[in-house]
C-alpha cells in the first residue's frame, strides 16, 4: 500500500468536478489500487471518517467512508462503503446544522483542522457504484447521510467551508475543548 498525499485547500484539484468512471475503469488495476490505498488511509484514521479521490490528488468520483465508534462518539454505529459516481437522488425534510471538519481544510494534525456547522439533510437517498462496479440505491440517515453529503461535495469541487456558518468556524483544538469534550 502506498502512502497518499493529502491535498489541502488551495490545491486546484479540490475545486474540480471529478471525472465519473465507467464500469471498466472501476475494475481496472489502477482504480482498484487507488481504492485499496484510500481504504487503508481511512482504516488507519489518517483522514477522518471519509476520503474522496480529489483529496489525494485524483480527480475521480470515488469516495471511501469508514465510520467507527471512537472516544468522542462511543455509540456510533459502524458504516463502511466505497462509493463511485455517487448521486444524491432525494433529500428528505429540512437541512439541520451539524459540526464537521475536513483534513483538506487545515491539518495535517487534528488540532489544525478547521471545524464549523454545516446544514445537511438528516435523510437522503443515494445511487452509486461499489468497487466491483455494482449499482446500489440506498437510503441513509443521521451521521452516514451527513458524511456522504460531505464526500459527494468533494466530488463536485465544494468544500464544507463554502457551506458552513462562518461565525461557527474554529480550529480543532478549540473544537475539542468547546464542543467535543465540553
Amino acid at each position: 500500500m502506498r502512502t497518499l498525499k493529502l491535498r489541502r485547500i488551495g490545491d486546484p484539484v479540490l475545486r474540480m468536478k471529478a471525472q465519473r468512471l465507467t464500469k471498466d475503469e472501476i475494475v481496472s488495476p489502477q482504480t482498484q489500487e487507488l481504492i485499496a490505498d484510500m481504504k487503508g488511509a481511512c482504516g488507519n484514521k489518517d483522514y477522518g471518517v471519509g476520503l474522496s479521490a480529489p483529496q489525494v490528488g485524483e480527480s475521480l468520483a470515488i469516495s471511501v467512508i469508514v465510520i467507527a465508534p471512537k472516544e468522542s462518539h462511543p455509540n456510533t454505529k459502524p458504516f463502511e462503503r466505497v462509493m463511485i459516481n455517487t448521486e444524491i437522488i432525494e433529500k428528505f425534510g429540512e437541512p439541520v446544522e451539524r459540526w464537521e471538519g475536513c483534513m483538506s481544510v487545515g491539518g495535517p494534525a487534528a488540532k489544525n483542522v478547521i471545524y464549523g456547522k454545516v446544514p445537511r439533510y438528516k435523510k437522503i437517498c443515494i445511487r452509486y457504484l461499489d468497487e466491483q462496479a455494482k449499482e446500489h440505491e440506498e437510503i441513509l440517515n443521521s451521521f452516514p447521510a451527513h458524511v456522504v453529503q460531505h464526500e459527494t461535495d468533494h466530488l463536485n469541487g465544494i468544500l464544507f467551508i463554502d457551506l458552513a456558518d462562518p461565525t461557527t468556524l474554529m480550529m480543532g483544538d478549540e473544537y475539542e475543548k468547546r464542543i467535543v469534550f465540553a
